[in-house]
């Protein structure tokens, strides 16, 4: 279960898709992307290309943590966008909220 109590700082890394790396190559693109290290109560989030997966990477307290959520065939996440060139950004807690219990339907079989 994820538990971001306190945590207030929502990232979210737009061109990054590659879900097969853990927090290693995570925190090399925040190194790269935002040109710093990450700090206390800051949570990164990353979508596969084909919107089926989340991972949220937490850091709290000189720790990493891991959460990912992942949709069964027939759905996926909302799609994230902004206008704007930047490649991360930050985003509203409620915003987190509604991309993670807000599933789209990727089709509709009628019968």
């Amino acid at each position: 279960m994820l538990s971001i109590t306190g945590m207030n700082r929502f990232y979210y890394l737009r061109n990054f898709h590659d879900l097969r790396c853990k927090n290693s190559r995570v925190l090399s693109i925040i190194h790269r992307q935002l040109n710093r290290e990450p700090q206390e109560d800051e949570v990164f989030i990353v979508m596969s290309k084909d919107r089926r997966k989340v991972r949220l990477f937490a850091y709290d307290n000189r720790s990493f943590s891991l959460y990912e959520k992942r949709f069964t065939s027939g759905y996926k996440f909302m799609k994230v966008s902004r206008e704007g060139d930047e490649e991360v950004y930050s985003i509203k807690w409620k915003d987190v909220v509604v991309l993670l219990q807000s599933p789209v339907i990727n089709s509709l079989n009628i019968k």
